[in-house]
């Protein structure tokens, strides 16, 4: 490796860390505020009796807690089903939306209508298509009375929609197929559709504030046991904890730099003052005087607020994550409490995992690996020697 080359490594991978980890965090910064339970799906009964039973359940908790939470639904996926119209065949995911279902997950509709909610109540044999796949299906326009084959069953294509995870419109990084199909949930027993997974959503109200914790409540104890809950905000804050340590650390150390060039310019200019004093009367040069006293005392400030700032951000993570905080701080059983607590829960084998979580945790890989490549090109960097 020659010596060009050496110097210029530890930029390349600083450059490349940073850009990698500056976009998994703008993609972690829009992510939703849906919570999410999620559980391995049951055998839906004899007609869809137990599919009916949780979509039931699902409208009970949205009334009971709608205080707290804005919409409330229950859907399931099928990671894999064969879309067929006329000659054209192609697999997509499946997902199977009860009433609320859109409002907790909103698609952009591009042709058509969406699925109205009496159809989802009912189980109509209806069906929204991605505009990926409808294009495969039926070319640009979609043609009245339209209907595609779900396994052997009809469905009526009433609209198109944007595709879901990715923000232009294309495929995202939680997909395992390139296509989406929506129906309801209801339809899906009728025509012998086997779903993976049953996820009961919501949307809270305003900030979310204890709506978390009632909505894990109601959906263990009234909806489905043995799920996993998932809190998309929470999931995203948990994927920027590193980035936030360096850019703490690396805000303190910027920070007692510019507190120590802020004093030495201070007394820089009350040396420079006290010689003038020498040679004028104070009265002439009194409005100096102010103007520099005023000057220190917003640097002073700005080094304060920016310190504070820094501190409300880097502290943010403490309010999501109040599991972390023990009850006394000072008290080794409560600490060793909770440490146990959080590794016990670290230590699960098995959980069940939704779409938008994977896709959350691949920013978060992002983030993740981009910080440690800009710490890697940082440690790399010549060391400045002093000398004459």
């Amino acid at each position: 490796m020659t010596k060009q080359t050496k110097r210029r490594l530890p930029w390349v991978l600083m450059i490349l860390g940073a850009a990698m980890a500056l976009w998994g965090l703008g993609m972690l910064l829009g992510t939703g505020s849906a919570l999410q339970y999620c559980v391995a799906a049951p055998d839906p009964g004899e007609k869809g009796e137990n599919y009916a039973k949780l979509n039931r359940a699902a409208l009970s908790i949205g009334t009971a807690l709608k205080d707290a939470l804005a919409w409330t639904a229950a859907g399931g996926t099928a990671a894999e089903v064969n879309v067929s119209a006329g000659s054209a065949t192609e697999t997509a995911v499946l997902t199977a939306m009860g009433e609320g279902w859109l409002e907790v997950y909103p698609r952009a509709l591009v042709q058509g209508r969406r699925i109205g909610e009496s159809e989802l109540q009912s189980g109509v044999r209806v069906a929204m298509l991605d505009e990926g796949l409808a294009f495969k299906c039926f070319g640009e326009t979609l043609p009245e009375g339209a209907t595609v084959k779900l396994g052997d069953v009809d469905f009526q294509v009433v609209g198109t929609v944007r595709h879901a995870s990715n923000r232009w419109g294309g495929r995202g990084v939680g997909d395992m197929q390139r296509y989406d199909v929506y129906v309801p949930l209801l339809a899906t027993t009728g025509a012998e559709i086997a779903l993976d997974t049953l996820t009961l959503s919501a949307r809270p109200q305003g900030d979310g504030a204890g709506a978390s914790q009632l909505f894990q409540e109601a959906a263990e104890g009234e909806w489905q046991g043995g799920g996993t809950f998932i809190n998309l905000k929470k999931e995203a804050m948990r994927r920027t904890i590193l980035p936030r340590i360096v850019l703490l650390v690396a805000g303190l150390y910027a920070l007692v730099g510019l507190f120590k060039r802020m004093t030495l310019l201070a007394e820089g200019w009350a040396a420079n003052f006290r010689a003038r004093l020498k040679q004028s009367y104070l009265k002439p040069l009194l409005p100096r005087l102010l103007g520099m006293i005023a000057l220190i005392l917003a640097g002073y400030a700005a080094l304060i607020g920016l310190t504070w700032l820094l501190m409300v951000f880097s502290a943010q993570p403490l309010y999501v994550f109040t599991e972390w905080v023990p009850e006394n701080i000072v008290e080794w059983s409560s600490i060793a409490k909770v440490f146990w607590s959080l590794t016990s829960d670290a230590a699960r084998l098995l959980r069940v995992a939704t779409r938008e979580l994977r896709e959350i945790e691949f920013w978060g890989g992002l983030v993740r690996w981009g910080t440690v490549l800009t710490l890697l090109g940082a440690a790399l960097l010549p060391k400045r020697t002093g000398g004459a």
